[in-house]
């Protein structure tokens, strides 16, 4: 492996508390989390993408993005049906190699048991538990054909240390196992790349910098001065210099320029079926007139005559319009102009309010604007003032902390990560934490996030997350059989080790409840204790109903009561219920 390779391989290591694994399994963690990032805009787990050794038919890595977002197992695909009513899938498979050479007896492997195992109706070779995932959540998908937008997209990248020299050998290969993958009548396209060293270094690269585009803006006016924005512009651009922002250098739209927007892509509801009327019937002169117009919102903005480069944008209102676009720009044929409206603040206070004001005059349901509520401003700022050991740094907006290179992963919240540490420890939910984000918010809603509620016990189960995180992540093979069982280990913490019964989040109590329970979680070496004890809880509770220790049992309502049960009589036979 090359020294640029290996350091830039280190530097993601270290950041995501990988370094006690061997060299080869570093690089398919790093692998995997270069090429999804390139795909998919929030922060991610490369634990739960990675195979395990053994029956993995060559897949080393995958991940299958629904709807926006990453499926987890099967029943995703029902929570993300019941909220959506669509499905718009794009499969991603990763084997990684850390030898400096392309391997073609690998590549006709993979294409081999892409074609007649992961994706043929029946498999005859045994597979391991996470390829066998990934075709549940295959099979859940192609079930429900008839609610998908298109057929899926699958994407399969074979990455090495070496350098792809295009050789003719090797591209024939690829160009054949493309065309079975396409034969198989199951994807609307299929990308087969290989990626050498330098392709890999890249796409690790683009995951640190933010982005810039530049574009011609001609038709345009120059807006008052403003409190807390450093320029703002009012026009119209022509529809090519609009795209411009849209596409990546594969052509691809950018998903990451969307970041700040309420609402993912809506599909071909009215509004976008309309949108795109106007330009299917030709009407590309009444566009400008048609259409409310884009919101840009930039952190820096560097002019020249008429040259705009906008740097770390975001598209804060006009997914739709922009999505609409982007699908149907080979139709449009004549003059074309987006109005737009760009604002140059470096303010999150004013950026806040203009996302949240300009998604408001459409229909967005309040869940969408979760992140701009007080009370998530408030629990960042708790954050903010924790120090020392248990330091963690709250992202309320998605890659808030992308450029953040010193900070290890492993202690950055999301929202989303919030919500199912949460639930699973305070809420008695762990059997729901692996469900559709907007599935679980919507049935604890009532009980989560409340403006009266205290940061506490938000920041304590996340803080428990991260430390058991750590000690799972340090598990040999045969113990790493807990993992799907992670949130129940946050259930069984509290339960065991609670002085008291939990008094809610809005009890002017709840700190010093929490304090003691921290106190468990104080430094590694009493955290792995507490992390121990929590899955030798869980182990006995699955025992005490029969049950296998598989991800279909961390689904299990009776195995909350079990684990619960279980935790307060080891509680009582201690003797002590509060921290020594």
């Amino acid at each position: 492996m090359d020294s640029v390779t290996q350091a830039l391989m280190k530097d993601f290591a270290d950041s995501n508390d990988l370094t006690e694994l061997a060299s080869d399994k570093q690089f398919e963690h790093f692998a995997a989390y270069s090429v999804v990032s390139s795909r998919f805009t929030e922060e991610f787990d490369t634990n739960d993408l990675v195979v395990g050794d053994g029956g993995d038919l060559n897949v080393d890595s995958f991940a299958v993005k629904v709807n926006g977002r990453l499926a987890s197992d099967a029943e995703y695909i029902d929570d993300v049906l019941a909220l959506n009513g669509y499905l718009d899938a794009e499969f991603i498979i990763i084997q990684a190699k850390s030898s400096s050479s392309f391997d073609g007896a690998a590549l006709i492997a993979l294409g081999d048991n892409l074609v007649n195992e992961v994706f043929a109706p029946t498999q005859k070779l045994p597979v391991n538990d996470d390829v066998k995932r990934l075709i549940e959540i295959k099979e859940r998908i192609l079930q429900n054909s008839s609610k998908l937008k298109d057929n899926p997209v699958c994407r399969v990248y074979y990455a090495c240390t070496g350098n792809w020299a295009e050789d003719s050998y090797l591209v024939e290969i690829i160009k054949r196992k493309r065309q079975d993958l396409l034969n198989t009548n199951l994807f609307s396209d299929v990308a087969f790349e290989p990626l050498g060293a330098r392709q890999v270094q890249a796409l690790y690269r683009a995951t640190k910098t933010s982005i810039a585009r530049e574009v011609k803006f001609e038709k345009l006016i120059t807006l008052p001065t403003i409190e807390g924005v450093s320029a703002s512009y009012l026009g119209v651009l022509p529809v090519g210099e609009f795209i411009k922002l849209l596409a990546d250098d594969s052509g691809n739209i950018i998903k990451s320029v969307f970041v700040d927007n309420v609402r993912d892509f809506q599909g071909e509801n009215p509004v976008n079926v309309d949108i795109a009327k106007t330009i299917t019937d030709g009407l590309f002169d009444q566009f400008v007139l048609r259409n409310n117009g884009i919101t840009i919102v930039a952190r820096n903005i560097k002019v020249t005559s008429s040259q705009y480069i906008l740097e770390d944008y975001q598209i804060v209102n006009g997914c739709q319009t922009s999505h609409v676009i982007f699908a149907h720009q080979n139709e449009i044929t004549g003059d074309l102009f987006v109005p737009v409206k760009i604002i140059h603040t470096v303010s999150e206070d004013v950026a806040q309010s203009i996302i949240k004001s300009t998604n408001k005059q459409t229909n967005v349901e309040e869940n969408d604007l979760l992140a701009l509520t007080q009370f998530q401003r408030d629990l960042e700022d708790y954050y903010g003032g924790v120090h020392g050991d248990i330091k963690l740094y709250y992202e309320r907006r998605a890659k808030q902390y992308a450029s953040s290179g010193a900070i290890e992963k492993g202690r950055i919240v999301t929202i989303g990560n919030q919500l199912k540490c949460y639930a699973s420890m305070f809420l008695d939910q762990p059997n729901q934490a692996s469900r559709y984000q907007g599935t679980l918010l919507k049935t604890v809603k009532d009980r989560v996030f409340q403006p009266a509620h205290k940061p506490e016990p938000y920041f304590l189960s996340a803080l428990a997350g991260y430390r058991f995180e750590i000690a799972l992540r340090k598990l040999i093979n045969e113990e790493r059989d807990i993992r799907p069982f992670k949130y129940f280990l946050l259930f069984a913490f509290r339960s065991r080790f609670e002085a008291e019964e939990y008094p809610g989040a809005g009890n002017k109590k709840v700190g010093m409840y929490c304090k003691q329970l921290e106190a468990h979680l104080a430094d590694a070496a009493k955290a792995k204790e507490a992390f121990d004890e929590s899955v030798l809880i869980v182990r006995e509770a699955l025992g005490k109903l029969g049950l296998p220790v598989a991800r279909d049992s961390a689904k299990s309502r009776p195995l909350v009561e079990e684990v619960k049960r279980t935790a307060i009589a080891r509680r009582l036979a201690d003797g002590a219920t509060t921290v020594a």
